[in-house]
């Protein structure tokens, strides 16, 4: 099989340098430029846009920034909860090894835990009487 060889212009020789006919080189150059252009345009639009913006939003305290010294609503996270649930411990180991009242008017005390047993062991549990049935 013969390789095709290269193509010759009308006197014979073979064409150096880029070529014209695949390439249409002003097109590509001015297609970048336009790329460009409206990049820069669509900046300039943006930038404009935040500054009015910036300059026409109400200056009022519902900015996040503007609360720095306030606290924030309720659930708040716990910034040690280590410390938190050892304060919490605390408390419980308190209230279950001590007197005091639960509700005063109705006459509801706390006992410790020990003592509550051995009252249960002296006397018992209190029996209630099952209800009878509606039909006997």
């Amino acid at each position: 099989m013969d390789s095709p060889k290269h193509t010759h212009d009308e006197h014979g020789e073979v064409p150096r340098g880029p070529e014209m006919r695949d390439a249409n080189i002003p097109l590509v150059v001015w297609t970048g430029i336009g790329i460009l252009a409206t990049l820069f345009l669509c900046m300039w639009i943006a930038a404009m846009q935040f500054r009015w913006e910036e300059n026409n939003s109400p200056k009022t305290a519902d900015s996040p920034f503007s609360q720095e010294g306030r606290m924030p609503p309720e659930p708040r996270l716990q910034v040690f909860p280590a410390n938190d649930l050892g304060t919490f411990k605390e408390i419980q180991r308190k209230q279950v090894d001590s007197y005091g009242w639960v509700d005063r008017e109705s006459g509801v005390a706390r006992v410790p835990v020990d003592r509550a047993m051995e009252m249960v062991l002296q006397k018992g549990l209190p029996v209630v009487a099952a209800p009878k049935a509606a039909g006997k």
